[in-house]
C-alpha cells in the first residue's frame, strides 16, 4: 500500500490505469496482438498474487486464520517489491519463449511504467502541507472539545457514521487498535448523527471506544475535504497531515499504516 498525503485509493487507481495502458499498447503495437497482451497480463497477475501473498505472510497474525479475509484484495494490502520481482521474472521467461512479441511487450512495459511514474509524480505534487483543522466537536456529554488532546502523541482521526456499512465493518478493527496501540491517539468523530444514535450503535456492537465524539454539523468533514465515509486521517505529533485514507481498513492494513507512518512509536506495538 502506498501512503501519502492523499487518499489511499489514488495509488491503486493509477496502477490500474497504467496496466490498462500497457495492455492496450501491447495489443496495438506492431507484431503484438493477443500474444503480447497475454504476456503482459500473465506477468501482472503473477506480480499481484505474489505481492498479496507477501503482505498476508507479513501480517498473518492479523488475519487470525480467516482465509476469506486473506483472499480479499479490497483491503489493498500488497507488498510491491516481491510482486515486482515475480512479475519481472515471469515476463523474462515468457519473452524468452515468445520472441515474436518482444518488441510489443517491451513497448507496453515502457508505456505502463512511464504512465505510472508520471501520474504518481503528479499526484505527489500538492499544495502546502495540511494541518489539523481548528474546529471543535462534542464529547458524549455534549461539551465542546478540540480534536487534539495536545498530549504530544500523533493523532488518527476516523470520520464515520452508523448508517455507513464500511464504517460498521472497520469499527471493531479500529477499536482493537486503539486498545493495543497506545503510542498514538485514535479519535472517533461521528458525522451528523444524534447522541442517541451513536450510543445505540456502540452498545449494539459492544464496542469500547475512547476519544469518541460527535460532529453534528460535519464541520470536520468540510474542513478536511472528506466526501465520503469512512475517512481516516493520520497526523503527526505537531498536527501535520501525513495521510488521508478513504474506505475501510482491515486489521492488517491498519497495522501497516501505523507502522509506516509512525515507525518510531510502532515497533511490535500492534502485533
Amino acid at each position: 500500500m502506498n501512503i501519502g498525503p492523499y487518499s489511499f485509493p489514488v495509488a491503486p487507481l493509477i496502477l490500474l490505469v497504467s496496466i490498462g495502458i500497457a495492455l492496450w499498447v501491447a495489443r496495438k503495437a506492431t507484431h503484438g496482438g493477443p500474444a503480447a497482451e497475454t504476456t503482459i497480463l500473465y506477468s501482472v497477475v503473477t506480480g499481484l498474487l505474489v505481492s498479496r501473498l507477501a503482505f498476508v505472510g507479513q501480517y498473518l497474525p492479523a488475519y487470525r486464520g480467516d482465509v476469506l479475509k486473506m483472499l480479499d484484495f479490497r483491503d489493498l494490502g500488497f507488498e510491491p517489491v516481491p510482486g515486482a520481482v515475480a512479475g519481472a521474472m515471469v515476463l523474462l521467461v515468457l519473452l524468452a519463449k515468445r520472441r515474436h512479441v518482444r518488441r510489443a511487450a517491451m513497448l507496453a512495459v515502457f508505456a505502463g511504467c512511464a504512465s505510472w511514474g508520471l501520474a504518481t509524480a503528479f499526484a505527489d505534487t500538492g499544495g502546502p502541507a495540511a494541518f489539523l483543522p481548528a474546529v471543535t466537536v462534542l464529547d458524549m456529554n455534549g461539551n465542546l472539545q478540540p480534536l487534539a488532546h495536545n498530549d504530544g502523541k500523533p493523532l488518527v482521526v476516523n470520520l464515520w457514521a452508523s448508517w455507513c456499512g464500511p464504517c460498521r465493518a472497520e469499527m471493531p478493527v479500529l477499536a482493537e487498535a486503539q486498545r493495543d496501540f497506545t503510542q498514538v491517539d485514535i479519535a472517533f468523530i461521528n458525522q451528523g448523527e444524534s447522541e442517541a444514535a451513536v450510543n445505540d450503535f456502540v452498545a449494539e456492537h459492544g464496542l469500547v471506544l475512547h476519544n469518541l465524539a460527535r460532529d453534528p454539523n460535519l464541520a470536520v468533514a468540510r474542513a478536511v475535504g472528506a466526501k465520503a465515509f469512512p475517512t481516516t486521517l493520520f497526523y503527526d505529533q505537531n498536527g501535520k497531515l501525513l495521510a488521508m485514507h478513504l474506505g475501510p481498513f482491515s486489521r492488517a492494513t491498519f497495522e501497516q499504516a501505523l507502522e509506516t507512518l509512525y515507525p518510531k512509536t510502532a515497533p511490535g506495538a500492534v502485533h
